[in-house]
């Protein structure tokens, strides 16, 4: 579990540059690798999934902040899952809804992707249904510096809801939803969901643990499996010693590093158990990692 902000600092002590200009290269180039590697291929470590609820007569859902493709939609009626097939056509789409009075069933059998939501046919007929999105997640660049201001309490094991201290205050906000929080006393790292006041936030897991008047830290953490989240600090360094006269050898070394850990990750990701990659798999790689794409000047 690394964050944004620790890949920065091993950036600036790596290339032994703390100037202003290479600590925005190095973000850059981090956030280039990391956007590059999660659009490659449909990556299972970078699904989720979001449960709304229907409302009868309501066509229209609003797709999850943190989308960036659907994958499926299930919708589950009377204990029975349906599972809709898209419409990629606007055309086919009108042509289904072209009728006075829409078609309303529970038997959910199409829908269809329009900027930021997503319509259902026929249109659901009864209310709190389950309608779960699987989705790729939001590819975001990553920027915001840690925040560990007063302490945070859980005051029942096994709960989502987190609340923050009066003295000192915590100040939640809105911003911090897709973050990780990490009590001090407990370890781990918990997604949050949404945030409710300054004080209050829930988190997408549950925490194992009470806790009471726990230091923490919320953080943007590198979207990659443990294990791999130093591979955007080998690409960026590969960059910046390529522009380093005398350093090509570095910059090799960071390049091959980066790229055998791409393989890794490649291999972690695979469905099969045989850790075998295929031709489609490795060219994948390229476009990722090219050196010679990134020209700098910085002497």
């Amino acid at each position: 579990m690394k964050t944004f902000n620790t890949l920065v600092s091993d950036y600036q002590i790596l290339s032994r540059d703390n100037s202003t200009a290479n600590l925005a290269l190095g973000k850059s180039l981090m956030n280039t690798f990391i956007a590059k590697v999660l659009i490659a291929r449909d990556w299972v470590f970078n699904r989720s999934s979001y449960t709304d609820a229907s409302v009868a007569g309501q066509q229209k859902y609003p797709k999850p902040y943190n989308c960036e493709r659907v994958r499926s939609i299930k919708v589950n009626a009377s204990s029975i899952n349906y599972f809709p097939k898209e419409v990629t056509s606007r055309e086919v789409w009108n042509n289904l809804n072209r009728t006075t009075t829409p078609a309303t069933s529970d038997a959910v059998v199409k829908y269809f992707i329009e900027a930021d939501h997503i319509e259902l046919y026929p249109v659901p007929a009864t209310d709190d249904n389950e309608i779960t999105i699987y989705f790729q997640k939001l590819i975001k660049t990553l920027s915001a510096t840690d925040y560990e201001t007063g302490t945070i309490s859980v005051t029942t094991p096994y709960t989502t809801a987190v609340v923050g201290s009066t003295s000192p205050a915590t100040a939640f906000v809105a911003a911090m939803v897709g973050r990780h929080i990490v009590p001090t006393d407990d370890g781990y790292a918990y997604e949050i969901e949404s945030v409710e006041s300054i004080s209050a936030m829930t988190v997408k897991r549950e925490i194992r643990m009470t806790l009471s008047g726990s230091a923490f830290k919320i953080s943007e953490l590198i979207p990659l499996p443990f294990g791999f989240q130093d591979i955007p600090l080998w690409f960026a360094l590969s960059i910046y010693f390529q522009s380093k006269e005398g350093s090509i050898d570095q910059s090799r070394e960071y390049e091959r590093m980066a790229r055998e850990g791409l393989v890794e990750l490649l291999r972690r990701d695979a469905k099969s158990t045989g850790n075998v990659l295929t031709k489609q798999d490795t060219e994948e790689l390229e476009g990722i990692i090219d050196i010679n794409k990134y020209p700098l000047n910085m002497e």
